[in-house]
């Protein structure tokens, strides 16, 4: 996929994430740790396949203000092609924040993602041919000296006229978009289509665009919201990502928290997990803990590989080693994404003995 690039269209804000320190008491004031950090699913996932892949194109909207040109920054840095992404003097950048629990658990979340949900079908005219390898081919052919590829130089992207015009290969969405800006997205790009679903707020918003989606990532909630199951054993699950994929879905990356994921496309269907148990010693006993650092970001991570893989020509057992293997990475950062992520560090991670696998 070395002449291809990525796509990515969603959410990013600036994350307030608070972790008690000690057991968390609604109503009440509890000591703990506040961190400032960009965040965001769309954003999470771009830097995330920037590790593995370039270009990745990211299109999104911010503010005008210090928040989005602290987003601006952590963007460059990731290497990631912001051309596409949107200013607004008018408008806020947006803002997630989230209260932890002392062992690391989101136990309450209040997102203002205004800034996204503004967005029109006037304010995203120059995303349309980016996803349409269609559009881009016949443009080429049309005007054969405006033909470029875009590559990642440090924190810039720069035109190179020697190389042919790329093409897309994948792109990924989230559900902050509004709702007719992914219809109209997925009615005007002709390449495979991934999705998170966010939140179950949200994830209505994927509904009408189900049959174009090659992959969806969702959590155990969200999948509880979109078929009405209970999804409180293993063969609930196995229902729900049946039931989505009869939808017309092309995968299932379905996340179970501690107890690992579930992934489907129709054929088969893999459950995986990690053993995050640790021993240490303390007073000259040995204390079982866990390795997990912090939650925020691990699906995410699980998004962006699974997608990355499944077009690299993984098999579905192949995809869900991988997705698994980097929320699991994820999940010993201190960050939303972790900057040490390689594809041979991922690799390794998947080979682990501590990561399981079962073909059901």
């Amino acid at each position: 996929m070395s002449d291809t690039f990525w796509i990515v269209a969603g959410g990013q804000n600036l994350d307030l994430i608070a972790t008690a320190r000690k057991p968390f008491h609604l109503s009440d004031s509890t000591p703990g740790d506040v961190v400032e950090r960009a965040g965001g699913v769309a954003l999470n996932i771009a830097r995330n396949l920037a590790m593995l892949t370039r270009p990745v194109y990211f299109l999104s909207v911010r503010g005008e203000d210090s928040v989005g040109r602290l987003l601006d920054e952590v963007c460059r840095a990731s290497n990631l092609v912001l051309d596409h992404v949107l200013v607004r003097s008018d408008l806020a950048s947006s803002r997630y924040i989230a209260i932890n629990d002392e062992i690391g658990d989101m136990v309450a979340a209040i997102n203002d993602m205004t800034a996204i949900e503004s967005l029109t079908l006037k304010d995203i005219k120059s995303w349309r041919s980016l996803g349409s390898r269609a559009h881009r081919e016949q443009r080429s052919v049309v005007d054969d000296d405006e033909r470029f590829s875009w590559r990642s130089s440090g924190s810039r992207a720069f035109r190179d006229p020697d190389c042919p015009e790329m093409l897309p290969c994948a792109a990924v969405i989230d559900a902050n978009l509004p709702e007719q800006v992914i219809v109209y997205l997925a009615s005007e790009w002709d390449v495979p289509i991934f999705a998170d679903a966010v939140s179950i707020a949200k994830v209505d918003r994927l509904k009408p665009v189900f049959h174009r989606l090659a992959g969806l990532k969702l959590n155990r909630m969200e999948a509880r919201y979109l078929t009405n199951l209970s999804i409180t054993t293993l063969e609930d699950a196995v229902k729900a990502a049946h039931r989505l994929i009869a939808e017309g879905i092309g995968s299932i990356c379905l996340s179970l928290g501690a107890e690992g994921a579930l992934f489907a496309d129709g054929r088969q269907t893999v459950v995986s997990g990690y053993d995050f148990a640790v021993e240490r010693q303390l007073d000259g006993c040995t204390e079982e803990t866990t390795g997990i650092v912090n939650t925020t970001g691990a699906g995410d991570a699980m998004a962006a590989i699974f997608a990355w893989a499944m077009m690299s020509g993984y098999k579905l057992e192949g995809a869900a080693r991988l997705a698994q293997a980097a929320a699991s990475l994820t999940l010993e950062s201190t960050g939303a994404v972790n900057d040490a992520m390689t594809k041979e560090r991922l690799e390794r991670r998947a080979d682990s003995a501590r990561l399981t696998l079962q073909v059901l």
